[in-house]
């Protein structure tokens, strides 16, 4: 899998990037109610674990299998999580006022990051 920002991180600053990660990295970038620092924790074959930080919240999701993903989706008055199997999802759809993360597994052990802003 290619990501459209390869591994620039700091594509993501401005809440809206596709970038390819391959193992621990943190990176800070526009949330809903103020800066946001995402932590991915462990990337390995068809896994990716991480961390979101916004304002006084944090949000865990994490993956594990062929095709799984996790969208974790932002805004000023909290979040959510939805794991599971949406191989080869698409980009997820901008939603107001709030920031969606995309993170899918791959099988090579480089997980694709999506941030998606309104």
């Amino acid at each position: 899998m290619s990501a459209a920002d390869g591994r620039d991180v700091g594509a993501c600053a401005d809440g809206n990037c596709e970038i390819a990660v391959t193992g621990p990295v943190t990176f800070r970038f526009k949330g809903p109610a103020g800066p946001a620092t995402l932590s991915v924790t462990e990337v390995g074959p068809n896994k990716v674990e991480y961390t979101i930080k916004s304002g006084n919240g944090q949000s865990n999701g994490g993956a594990t299998g062929p095709g799984q993903s996790c969208i974790t989706v932002l805004r000023s008055n909290g979040g959510g999580n939805s794991c599971g199997g949406q191989g080869g999802a698409p980009r997820p759809s901008p939603q107001p006022d709030a920031v969606v993360i995309q993170a899918l597994t791959g099988e090579n052990g480089t997980a694709i990051l999506r941030i998606v802003s309104d």
